[in-house]
């Protein structure tokens, strides 16, 4: 930790054994140190407890916009930090789900990035489909070494025809 104090040692804290997942370890030692809540087993906690980090997470966001208003580079770094402290560290710790979280972030990724065609056809096919659903026009661009199909009216971009949502109860009931 360069130049930060540090005034406990991890190594002085009992949790339970749990994989080691970045961003969410070092909220899980801060609540130890604060005394805050650590679960280990997914749940829904009170209302009270959870409308605390929706709460938090409203302002952490409140103040990354002000930044971003502001043209203040540093202040949209810690913004994005805390959000991530907030969000994931909190949110993972205070739900039971760190041992849930990396594995889903990949799973969510890899659904993110089945948006892309891998063909020219797919790419085509997927233009089809979407300009029907949207009702507009649709494109795709040559990105690297896949083809994106965007809604031309403002490059959102579209679902390939072979899309996949990420299937995040398999962390819950092993399917």
């Amino acid at each position: 930790m360069n130049g930060q104090l540090s005034l406990f040692e991890e190594e002085n804290y009992e949790v339970p054994s749990t994989p080691s997942v970045p961003f969410v370890d070092e909220v899980e030692i801060f609540n130890n140190t604060f005394g805050k809540p650590n679960n280990y087993e997914a749940n829904i906690p009170t209302k009270k407890e959870w409308m605390f980090v929706y709460d938090f997470i409203l302002e952490e966001l409140e103040e990354y916009k002000a930044a971003c208003e502001a043209g203040d580079i540093v202040e949209v770094l810690d913004a994005l930090c805390d959000i991530t402290y907030v969000s994931l560290g909190n949110g993972a710790m205070l739900h039971g789900l760190k041992d849930k979280v990396l594995p889903a972030y990949q799973e969510v990724q890899a659904s993110n990035m089945s948006k892309a065609c891998s063909t020219v056809q797919e790419a085509i096919e997927t233009v089809t489909v979407r300009a029907a659903e949207q009702k507009e026009n649709c494109h795709f661009e040559r990105v690297g070494d896949a083809w994106v199909v965007y809604r031309t009216r403002d490059k959102k971009v579209m679902k390939s025809i072979n899309y996949f949502r990420p299937n995040l109860k398999q962390f819950f009931n092993g399917n």
